[in-house]
Protein backbone atom coordinates (compact mmCIF):
# COMPACT_ATOMS: atom_id res chain seq x y z
CA UNK A 1 0.00 0.00 0.00
CA UNK A 2 0.80 3.60 -0.83
CA UNK A 3 -0.15 6.51 1.55
CA UNK A 4 -1.63 9.06 -0.75
CA UNK A 5 -1.85 12.57 0.85
CA UNK A 6 -4.43 15.13 -1.08
CA UNK A 7 -3.32 18.62 -0.47
CA UNK A 8 -5.22 21.64 -2.12
CA UNK A 9 -4.13 25.07 -2.40
CA UNK A 10 -5.95 27.61 -2.75
CA UNK A 11 -5.86 31.12 -4.62
CA UNK A 12 -6.66 32.80 -1.33
CA UNK A 13 -4.17 31.16 0.39
CA UNK A 14 -1.24 31.88 -1.98
CA UNK A 15 -2.34 35.37 -1.52
CA UNK A 16 -2.12 35.37 2.23
CA UNK A 17 1.05 33.63 2.62
CA UNK A 18 2.42 36.22 0.30
CA UNK A 19 0.62 39.26 1.97
CA UNK A 20 1.77 37.92 5.43
CA UNK A 21 5.76 37.11 4.53
CA UNK A 22 6.14 40.92 2.61
CA UNK A 23 4.69 42.55 5.46
CA UNK A 24 7.18 40.78 7.70
CA UNK A 25 9.87 41.86 5.04
CA UNK A 26 8.49 45.08 5.49
CA UNK A 27 8.46 45.53 8.97
CA UNK A 28 11.65 44.51 9.55
CA UNK A 29 13.43 46.11 6.73
CA UNK A 30 12.15 49.36 7.70
CA UNK A 31 14.47 50.29 10.95
CA UNK A 32 17.84 48.77 9.20
CA UNK A 33 16.98 51.17 6.23
CA UNK A 34 15.98 54.09 8.64
CA UNK A 35 19.93 53.56 10.45
CA UNK A 36 21.44 53.23 6.80
CA UNK A 37 20.15 56.01 5.47
CA UNK A 38 21.18 58.54 8.33
CA UNK A 39 24.79 57.57 8.37
CA UNK A 40 27.53 59.49 6.33
CA UNK A 41 28.26 57.35 3.18
CA UNK A 42 31.54 57.66 3.55
CA UNK A 43 31.94 56.90 7.35
CA UNK A 44 29.80 53.65 6.59
CA UNK A 45 32.42 52.82 3.70
CA UNK A 46 34.86 53.33 5.76
CA UNK A 47 34.24 50.62 8.43
CA UNK A 48 32.73 48.57 5.99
Amino acid sequence: NSFLIRTSVTAWSVILAFSISALIGIIFGVTPANKAAKLDPVEALRHS
